[in-house]
């Protein structure tokens, strides 16, 4: 097993298991990609003070910006994955930076000022994730998943801060509760729903991980203060049923 595979195993389960569904020739791209996100997720838990996690951050944007310009990429697995998987998907460069980007607010205790700042930051950091899958598995298709995407990656992106209780509270603007956000996240996984029989087939590995949000939407509301927990053997088991379904 690889570095980059054994990053996303361990740390992005429901990605992993995703990835199991795609093509043999894409799937080390998304791990790639997943891989590199893992990484972006990870600065805010290894950092003992913002200043710090931003200057990680800047390394991200500052590897991207010269993978994009034809330049050596430092040898890290992670970083020489992503090159191979940019050119396998033509990533869009600003969509990467502005992933990183996003995370900066994970850095801060700042509270999220509104509904349309929280969709905006969710849009950058779970919606262009998903986006970007799609591109690395069908590049031609991919552009038919955008609104799919941009309203799952929302809901998703709810439902696992949402499912945080000891990072959450940031993200909750001041007008919000939990079970509101819940709510939200639900409209807009039922929104994606209803366009996910649009999608072309050869992107939707790309929205499997998505499957399991109702899942954890709804014990969420239940446990609101609890940690989001589900077993592996649950998410895998709901996510080859979601593929079985998806055809």
């Amino acid at each position: 097993m690889s570095e980059v595979e054994d990053i996303v195993r361990l740390r992005d389960r429901d990605r992993y298991l995703s990835c199991l569904f795609a093509p043999d020739d894409k799937r080390p791209h998304l791990l790639a990609l997943y891989a590199f996100n893992a990484e972006i997720l990870k600065v805010r838990d290894t950092v003992s003070e913002p200043a710090l996690g931003m200057i990680r951050l800047q390394w991200w944007r500052d590897t991207i910006e010269g993978i994009y310009a034809g330049n050596p990429v430092p040898g890290y697995a992670v970083a020489e994955a992503l090159a191979r998987a940019i050119t396998e998907g033509n990533l869009p460069k600003q969509a990467l930076i502005d992933l990183v980007t996003a995370h900066e607010f994970d850095l801060f205790h700042d509270r999220m000022p509104g509904l349309t700042e929280l969709e905006a930051y969710m849009g950058e950091a779970y919606s262009r994730l998903i986006m970007m899958a799609a591109m690395i598995l069908d590049r031609d298709a991919a552009g038919k998943a955008s609104e799919c995407a941009g309203l799952a990656g929302v809901a998703q992106g709810l439902a696992l801060v949402m499912g945080d209780p000891a990072h959450r509270d940031p993200f909750l603007p001041e007008s919000m509760t939990v079970a509101e956000a819940v709510g939200h996240a639900e409209n807009r996984l039922a929104q994606a729903m209803t366009l996910r029989p649009e999608l072309p087939k050869s992107v939707l590995p790309a929205f499997l991980p998505v499957s399991l949000t109702g899942l954890y939407l709804k014990r969420i509301a239940k446990q609101p203060d609890v940690p989001l927990s589900v077993s592996p053997l649950r998410r895998q088991i709901e996510m080859w049923w979601t593929a079985k379904r998806w055809g």
